[in-house]
């Protein structure tokens, strides 16, 4: 049987989030590190070896943003599919067939059990 646990994905949303928020912040410290040696000379190969660094780890930050922001995304439709799932339940009305009804006639039931 399939099931979600809600409270695990949340918890996964919000590791993810704090993830996200840690590589933004390295980037910004590499980019800090590279305006200092920018000023050094002879530090051009470590700049440009640290800016194509700080490439990647953008592409990263925003590959992780979209996984965020994607399972946030899944966790809401997914709660809404069954809140509508259990409100067609709570909802739903059992409708009986209609039968048939007929008449019986009791009146001579005495001299019928009388001759069993």
């Amino acid at each position: 049987m399939f099931s979600v646990r809600m409270n695990q994905m949340t918890e996964e949303y919000s590791a993810l989030e704090r993830q996200t928020r840690v590589l933004f912040e390295q980037i910004a410290e590499l980019e800090r590190g590279v305006r200092e040696l920018q000023r050094l000379s002879g530090m051009g190969g470590a700049v440009e070896r640290l800016k194509k660094q700080r490439l990647e780890l953008e592409q990263e930050a925003d590959i992780l943003e979209q996984m965020t922001q994607a399972l946030g995304r899944i966790a809401l439709d997914y709660q809404s599919c069954e809140n509508r799932i259990c409100d067609n339940g709570e909802q739903s009305t059992v409708l009986y067939e209609r039968r048939p009804i007929g008449i019986n006639e009791f009146g001579g039931i005495k001299d019928i059990l009388s001759g069993i």
